[in-house]
């Protein structure tokens, strides 16, 4: 009895939405300049954004339409990107100008890196095996050509990331004269303040996920006590970071939702 109560008073709190939404959109159209392809873009926006924002309440089956809806058609508009931008763009337009040209007036070094475009294709082909149990095994070196690519891409890019890092981490105690000459004693000093802190920091945190020492001993556990109150209040700075990331695109919604859809703001 008292679910279908709910049930009926929450039908007729939709109700009332629905019948002030009908009344808003023809508020709207009175005000002149109309455009039925913007609001039809607006109103898809504005459910989808709702349908998203209902899972605050509970997990529901109206979030999870959404939720496939747009996972669908994220994973459709990356294999038209990877298709176009990669596969025609990247791969088959230069080679099939480099047939051509090779036709036409022969073979030369820039046609030739042309040409060569098709062993890659011909390695990406081979991913297809997968399917054959008979010829599994020719799938096997596609991957391990693929691992290979991007395990040393991967080293690359972290080893410029890190080098950096590593070398700005050497910083000068005491920032003298022959290093600023254009600052002043109070703004030099006050940089030193900085690269001691930062030392400080970087050293504390290191001894910190030193497990071979013994943390009973003072030399050893009050630097690491260091190192996990600067740890805190890196993890803090990096949570109010991504929380004010969240909220500002929180703010966004609402402010699409009550001046682009709802338009409250011409009332």
């Amino acid at each position: 009895m008292k679910s279908t109560r709910i049930k009926v008073l929450a039908g007729a709190v939709l109700l009332v939405i629905l019948a002030w939404l009908i009344a808003n959109e023809f508020r709207i159209m009175s005000q002149g300049g109309y455009d039925w392809y913007l609001r039809l873009q607006q109103w898809i926006a504005a459910v989808c954004t709702l349908a998203i924002y209902s899972f605050l309440y509970r997990e529901n089956a109206f979030y999870r339409t959404f939720e496939h809806a747009l996972l669908g058609c994220a994973a459709g508009m990356g294999c038209a990107v990877i298709l176009r931008q990669q596969l025609v763009e990247q791969w088959f337009v230069p080679m099939k100008n480099a047939f051509i040209a090779w036709f036409t007036s022969g073979m030369n070094p820039g046609v030739l890196n042309g040409v060569l475009l098709i062993i890659p294709g011909l390695v990406g082909l081979m991913w297809y095996f997968q399917y054959s149990k008979k010829y599994f095994w020719i799938s096997r070196i596609t991957f391990c050509i693929t691992l290979g690519a991007g395990v040393g891409l991967g080293f690359k890019d972290m080893f410029n990331q890190l080098v950096p890092q590593i070398t700005e981490s050497f910083k000068p105690l005491w920032v003298g004269h022959s290093l600023m000459r254009n600052l002043s004693l109070a703004q030099r000093a006050g940089m030193s303040l900085e690269n001691l802190i930062f030392v400080l920091g970087t050293l504390s945190v290191l001894v910190y996920f030193f497990f071979v020492f013994d943390r009973r001993r003072l030399i050893v556990k009050a630097p690491a006590q260091l190192g996990r109150w600067y740890l805190m209040i890196a993890l803090g700075a990096f949570f109010g970071n991504t929380f004010m990331t969240r909220l500002s695109a929180l703010i966004e919604r609402i402010h699409f939702l009550c001046a682009e859809w709802l338009r409250l703001s011409n009332m």
